[in-house]
């Protein structure tokens, strides 16, 4: 079976959240898209407040896509990221 990628960011403008919540939508194909609401349940700790600042400075640089209420990574942007 052959070893499964990782895709890595290498953008030091990004909060630590912004970076989390990109790296798991990023690397659990499961959740390429969702709802602010709906990552409370990934990042439990975290405060729905907290998860919305990220995905909306995730939206600003670019990464992710506003859809209504959903939010979802831009693949084009993935050709930039590195597979480690």
């Amino acid at each position: 079976m052959p070893e499964r990628q990782s895709i890595t960011l290498n953008d030091n403008s990004l909060s630590c959240e912004a970076t989390a919540v990109l790296l798991k939508m990023l690397n659990s194909p499961e959740i390429d898209y969702h709802k602010s609401e709906e990552f409370c349940s990934f990042f439990e700790n975290d405060s729905l407040k907290t998860i919305r600042k990220a995905l909306n400075e995730l939206v600003e640089a670019g990464y992710l896509l506003r859809i209504g209420e959903t939010y979802a990574v831009n693949k084009l942007k993935i050709t930039q990221m590195k597979l480690v």
